[in-house]
This record gives structure tokens, C-alpha cells and sequence, in this order.
């Protein structure tokens, strides 16, 4: 039988990139990965790593391996998540990967009443950017992802849609607020501009709209967090393009006007709560969807 330690050694050796990445983030020393991947290396008389200069590298069987290790870890999580509502007993762990922008509006609502509930939840959230939520998803490293313009994948279950306008977000001195009309992203240009960096969902639709448009955009700052492009905007004639509507799900300060874009783009941008295609959500789950969903003005897809 594989040994599960020495499985998960070789596990966090693949996603985290080496055997020092791995012994960081597990707070154990590089010989103890080292020494129990070779030891797994040896039970079973094959392979796992290859040294590619510094760096190592899994084999074909290492990643058959992995794989492997994924996959049971994932079906004990939906096991034990099957039997806990066998037991009709209210415990256990979600854990929510967000965009940064629905933080406060989370936590402040839906979190706070879903926790009078359901007292025996311990909740995780982790602020990430769209492709990181995808990927925790799709990695079985999250439950429930509320995130902005995520892609169409099919492994994705998407439970509900908002649809969101992208503005230009500006001090509310700003010369873009007398122009009399909405702007377009050529009116932009003359101003310091302020964009998420590329794995965000918001920048990836700015981008899309902007190469229809044949405009180049040259950022004075790109940032991976909201806050501070919104403090970028507040210090002078600065512009944050930013996927942005008045909602429950996203405020924005006194001081800041969003100005919604003119664009030509046939492209729906929306925030959107979303799931594993074949995770098993307990009941627990299911009603936290709703919370989310009731509490932050979406249009509901499905919950099963």
C-alpha cells in the first residue's frame, strides 16, 4: 500500500515548485521531503524526480502519482462531507475563495447571518484573484468561488450571475465627471491610468474591450489589489478601470465616482458565484449559495 505521508511530500514537492518550496510551506526541513520521496522512490522501484539544474522536476509516474493523490483526497473530503449529513450533524469546514472587492460585503452579511445558523461551521476565505479562484476550485482547494468574469469551463458549475458595467472610477473633482457624457477609453488616455494586473478578471474584459477598439492603454500603475488603485484614484487624476455597479456586493468610497464606459464590445462582464462542476455540496453549502445569492441582489442559476 502507498504510504500517504510520502504521497503528500511528493504532492507539495509538484505544487510548489521544489523540495525547499514544499518544506517551507509543510514547516518541516528539506531532508525530511527529500529522504521520504526517496524512500518512495525505493518501495515502489521507480523514479519520481528528475534534477533539472537547481530545480527538480516530476517524472511521468511522479505526476501519475499526484494525480493519484488528488484525486483520493478529494473524494475523503466528499465522503466525510456525505456522512456528517448522513448524521444530520451541522459540522465541518467551507472554504470560500473571493475577490478582493466582495471582502467586506461577505463578511458584513451573508458570513455573519449564515454563522447564527449554522454555529458548527468554521468558515476559510481566501482573497483571490479570477484565475486563482478557478484553479483552488478546480484543485479541490475551495468549495464556493465568488468571483468576476471567470471563464466558461466546463468543469465550472456557475449558481448565479450579475451583471456588471466597467467604469472608469474617478476622484469626484475629476475632469472626466464634467464631460457631459459616458466616457469611452480614448477620453482615458490623457490621464494616469490604473489597472488590475492581468490575472484579475476586471483587466482581462478591459483588455478584450480595449483591442476591439484598437486602443493602447499604457498604465501608470498596475496593482494586485483594489484598495490601492482606489487610493491611486483618490490622490489626484488618476483612473481605476474596474468592472463596478451600486449593489449590496461592492461599495465604493464618497469621494469616488464610477463612470461607466462607453463600449461597443459584445461581451457580458458579471460577477459570478461558482462551484465544481462534480463537487458535492452539503446542506450546509446549499444554504450558504443562497445567503450569498439573496444577500447580493443575483440572478439564481441553480443549487442542487
Amino acid at each position: 500500500m502507498l504510504d500517504p505521508l510520502k504521497l503528500r511530500y511528493l504532492f507539495f514537492v509538484d505544487t510548489y515548485g521544489g523540495v525547499r518550496q514544499a518544506a517551507d510551506h509543510l514547516n518541516v526541513s528539506p531532508s525530511t521531503i527529500s529522504r521520504q520521496v526517496s524512500n518512495l522512490e525505493t518501495d515502489l522501484n521507480l523514479i519520481l524526480l528528475e534534477h533539472a539544474g537547481r530545480n527538480v522536476r516530476l517524472t511521468e509516474v511522479g505526476r501519475t502519482l499526484c494525480d493519484y493523490y488528488r484525486n483520493q483526497q478529494s473524494a475523503d473530503i466528499q465522503l466525510r462531507a456525505r456522512l456528517d449529513e448522513f448524521r444530520n450533524v451541522k459540522r465541518g469546514l467551507i472554504r470560500l475563495s473571493i475577490g478582493e472587492g466582495f471582502a467586506e460585503w461577505i463578511v458584513n452579511e451573508p458570513l455573519r447571518d449564515f454563522q447564527l445558523q449554522y454555529p458548527g461551521i468554521d468558515m476559510e476565505v481566501m482573497v483571490h484573484s479570477t484565475s486563482a479562484t478557478v484553479k483552488a476550485l478546480l484543485d479541490d482547494e475551495a468549495d464556493i468561488g465568488v468571483t468576476y468574469f471567470a471563464p466558461n469551463d466546463r468543469q465550472l458549475k456557475f449558481h448565479a450571475r450579475s451583471d456588471v458595467p466597467i467604469c472608469a472610477v474617478v476622484h469626484k473633482d475629476h475632469p472626466l465627471t464634467r464631460l457631459g457624457r459616458d466616457p469611452m477609453l480614448a477620453d482615458l488616455l490623457i490621464y494616469p491610468i490604473g489597472l488590475l494586473e492581468l490575472e484579475f478578471g476586471g483587466r482581462q474584459i478591459t483588455d478584450l474591450i480595449a483591442r476591439s477598439e484598437n486602443v493602447v492603454i499604457r498604465p501608470k500603475l498596475v496593482a494586485n489589489s483594489y484598495r490601492i488603485l482606489r487610493n491611486f484614484v483618490s490622490l489626484g487624476n488618476g483612473v481605476f478601470i474596474m468592472p463596478y455597479r451600486p449593489s449590496p456586493q461592492r461599495e465604493i468610497s464618497d469621494d469616488l465616482v464610477p463612470l461607466p464606459l462607453n463600449y461597443v464590445t459584445k461581451v457580458t462582464s458579471q460577477t459570478q458565484i461558482i462551484t465544481r462542476m462534480d463537487r458535492h455540496l452539503t446542506n450546509a453549502m446549499r444554504t450558504l449559495l443562497r445567503f450569498l445569492i439573496k444577500s447580493g441582489d443575483f440572478d439564481m442559476s441553480s443549487i442542487d
